[in-house]
């Protein structure tokens, strides 16, 4: 009888350390599973920006970067297509820094954009590049707090991918000179919603 007694105790004791490994498993699979569920997932979006020239606004203030106040996701890779209908203003001395691309991921892709036809194929193969010809530069696409930086080509479609980052609000501007007067700072340089305007990450 005690023998008995001392089996059915051995079957017990051990159901109830399987158990407990059992849950102690599950608890900590599922605190893994929770610490993984609460990063940030990159997710992707898609943002279409055009360059519209005085002719096409009906202004003579100059050319505009539109829409001026854009909205992105944050921790999210975007892309970026600028539609350019724009000439070049060609970066000279010092500006000609801001005809390499920086904050991007990978390359940024230019290619020709008929006006007639903004919406066909281009006529030419896109360009990839970390950097543009200063001569063929028409604007940029600068968000300094980020460290970014892209070079818009002349009439043309640029495109580029860059990483949001966390939720925040930032400026953006033009650091081509595109504007009149001696500098190429006035007009739409000096005109919030032409070639400046707000970066929202939320």
């Amino acid at each position: 009888m005690k023998t008995v007694v001392a089996f059915i105790v051995a079957i017990i004791g051990g159901l109830i350390f399987l158990t407990a490994g059992t849950i102690g498993w599950s608890v900590g699979r599922g605190a893994v599973s929770a610490t993984a569920a609460t990063r940030p997932a990159v997710a992707t979006g898609h943002l279409n920006l055009t360059v519209a020239t005085p002719a096409m606004l009906g202004t003579e203030i100059g050319p505009a970067l539109l829409p001026s106040a854009i909205t992105v996701p944050a921790n999210t890779e975007v892309t970026v297509t600028v539609a350019n209908f724009d000439g070049a203003t060609p970066l000279t001395g010092v500006d000609e820094k801001y005809a390499k691309a920086t904050g991007i991921k990978g390359s940024l892709s230019c290619s020709t954009l008929d006006p007639t036809n903004p919406n066909g194929a281009p006529t030419t193969a896109a360009q990839t590049s970390t950097s543009v010809d200063p001569s063929l530069v028409s604007h940029t696409f600068t968000v300094a707090a980020l460290g970014l930086n892209v070079p818009v080509c002349a009439m043309c479609k640029t495109s580029f991918t860059f990483f949001s980052g966390a939720p925040g609000h930032f400026t953006w501007r033009c650091m081509d000179p595109c504007g009149p007067g001696a500098s190429g700072w006035g007009g739409a340089m000096a005109t919030t919603g032409y070639m400046s305007g707000e970066l929202t990450v939320v």
